[in-house]
């Protein structure tokens, strides 16, 4: 790293700070020095917190890398202010350099058309090269990271919650299996911050942001779903929807998503 860039402690010290990803990016040696003297004691106490959770990380095996180094992901980078100032990666880091990751998404109370769909759509990709991004959550998420390992596929997780922590625990199995067959884990929270509603909106945009194209499996016009569907426009993905024969209220937002032409319709 440039002399000149600050330390993921220091970065970590800016977004408690308040400091947008934009601002952060552009902070110097020298402007974080002045914020330092005029905040010292306050500065000095998240230094303090910010070294013993890196600390904490490292022993497991963590990487982070911050938004003003040169191996931060461009894909991230080309999202703007949407950029985490910081990623934190636990398994195969150099998944996060390909530029042809599918996500593929879906509702957690999906029904069986639903999980088989995530599963194919899992297998068939993973089994053509391509890397599967999903959000580890119950569901369409889980069916697909299974697909893709059942193919011996490498798949990206990414989670709401600090990476010593599985959001949900009954996933904890699979998380394993990920980390066993190359695949990577990747959250924006440190450790010990847990998963809440707003961090797992935010979490999807990470999905869309580090994929090339995102598969709606299956959900309902209400769902979380549709938020990483929304990011994948606003970033310019290839946007597509599981289309069904018949479709019931768990099936609604795919077909509104086809209907209102956001989304290109797929058979798995």
């Amino acid at each position: 790293m440039n002399d000149n860039k600050l330390t993921i402690e220091e970065v970590q010290c800016l977004l408690w700070h308040g400091l947008t990803s934009i601002q952060i990016k552009k902070t110097s040696l020298d402007a974080f020095d002045a914020m330092y003297n005029e905040n010292q004691e306050k500065f000095d106490e998240w230094l303090d917190k910010a070294e013993h959770l890196f600390d904490k990380e490292y022993e497991i095996g963590v990487k982070v890398i911050s938004i003003q180094e040169d191996s931060y992901p461009a894909n991230l980078s080309a999202i703007g202010d949407d950029a985490p100032p910081l990623i934190h990666l636990l398994g195969n880091s150099k998944l996060i350099e390909r530029t042809d990751s599918v996500a593929i998404i879906g509702a957690r109370a999906a029904d069986r058309q639903g999980l088989d769909a995530a599963f194919t759509l899992g297998a068939k990709y993973a089994s053509e090269g391509k890397v599967i991004v999903s959000g580890l959550a119950v569901g369409c998420d889980k069916a697909a990271h299974e697909g893709c390992l059942s193919v011996g596929g490498e798949t990206i997780a990414i989670v709401a919650s600090g990476l010593d922590i599985t959001h949900p625990k009954e996933n904890i199995s699979l998380q394993k299996r990920i980390l066993d067959n190359n695949g990577l884990l990747i959250s924006e929270q440190p450790f010990s911050v847990k998963a809440n509603p707003s961090r797992l909106v935010a979490r999807n945009r990470l999905q869309a942001a580090l994929s090339e194209s995102v598969i709606l499996a299956q959900c309902p016009e209400q769902s979380g779903s549709m938020h990483t569907m929304r990011f994948a426009r606003k970033y310019y993905k290839k946007s597509y929807a599981v289309e069904f024969s018949k479709y019931t209220e768990i099936k609604g937002g795919n077909r509104l998503l086809i209907d209102s032409k956001q989304a290109i319709s797929l058979r798995p």
